[in-house]
């Protein structure tokens, strides 16, 4: 498209688990117990927790954090994840009870504390239904506050805001899981272990040939079944490209030859869209809206994309009631979604 041209890299893992050394892991759990949680989403958040605890081993160290209008720790800090320690855990959880309002922020400032453990992988795994307002607010916290760590979201319950999520884990180089059904609990928690200990590729990073412009920009870690996507803008389709990172702690990198790349149909929309998701995401670290309007609606009319400031515009020209008609107007009841109380 004009004198760009546009790459589409997919990092996709291994089909098997990769054979690396296991780090030891600080995991911090945080369950959301506000009043949202009544009902079958506590349930089957707890029943994760409750899992997700039974899989520590002995090396990793663990904490559990709830939330309601307040946060409380169940330990002052991570404690080794020993038989007595799981057990004192597990306990906890099954007093856990929903009540109170959903402050987030207070939960994250916990489990995102700065202490920075040398020689430990930190996983934070939040397990909530993303019923908040601020959401703003709270990925700019996670963003300022992420450190070393990831963050690793859990939808619960039949209406979980997926959007708030998906960003949130995003944000915090981690992945989004969604569990609808209490009978999901064993398979998509299992699912998500099996990334968590032991990530194939982390610390990505890509030399792109020129002055290439690709979106993400902070590439996450790369996960079994877990494929990475990053669209790029070229001025030619020449060079190399350079992928380097961790493989357990051991460093690895490959070459690509974008020579020999084969050519396709989209790539320019994907890049777009990524783009213009970056450009809005700008605003919540301060950039101003001018700006980001005037960049994002450049991009959006150069590949014809609604967006947040541009929109396609259909007129039907058949009138469907006469002009002088009166219109009616009703209040529809809003049905609770499923498990709500």
């Amino acid at each position: 498209r004009g004198d760009k041209h546009y790459a589409l890299l997919m990092v996709l893992p291994p089909a098997k688990e990769v054979a690396a050394a296991r780090l030891p892991r600080e995991v911090i759990f945080v369950i959301d117990t506000s009043g949202s949680m009544s009902g079958s989403s506590l349930a089957q958040a707890k029943e994760a927790l409750e899992l997700a605890v039974s899989r520590l081993s002995e090396q990793d160290s663990f904490n559990v954090i709830e939330f309601n209008s307040y946060a409380k720790a169940l330990y002052p800090e991570a404690r080794p994840a020993n038989a007595g320690n799981r057990g004192r855990a597990v306990e906890f959880v099954r007093r856990l009870q929903s009540q109170g309002g959903t402050e987030m922020a207070l939960a994250l400032n916990l489990a995102l504390n700065g202490r920075e453990n040398p020689g430990r992988v930190r996983q934070v795994i939040f397990l909530t239904d993303g019923a908040v307002g601020n959401e703003d607010g709270l990925f700019k916290l996670i963003q300022d506050k992420l450190g070393d760590s990831r963050l690793f979201t859990v939808g619960i319950g039949s209406a979980p805001n997926s959007h708030f999520m998906t960003k949130a884990a995003q944000s915090g180089r981690g992945t989004f899981t969604y569990i609808g059904r209490i009978d999901e609990v064993k398979e998509k928690m299992g699912q998500l272990f099996a990334k968590l200990e032991s990530p194939v590729l982390k610390g990505i990073e890509l030399a792109w040939p020129g002055t290439a412009e690709a979106w993400p920009k902070r590439v996450p870690d790369l996960y079994l079944g877990e494929p990475i996507v990053v669209s790029a803008a070229l001025d030619k389709m020449q060079g190399e490209l350079r992928i380097t990172g961790l493989r357990g702690d051991a460093a690895w990198q490959a070459t690509l030859l974008l020579d020999g790349a084969r050519s396709g149909r989209g790539m320019g929309v994907l890049w777009a869209r990524a783009k213009i998701a970056s450009l809005i995401d700008s605003l919540r670290d301060g950039a101003k809206e001018d700006d980001v309007r005037d960049a994002v609606v450049e991009v959006a009319l150069a590949h014809h994309l609604v967006s947040k400031y541009t929109s396609l515009v259909a007129v039907d020209k058949t009138p469907l009631r006469p002009a002088d008609a009166a219109l009616k107007s009703g209040a529809v009841p809003t049905n609770l979604p499923e498990g709500w109380e």
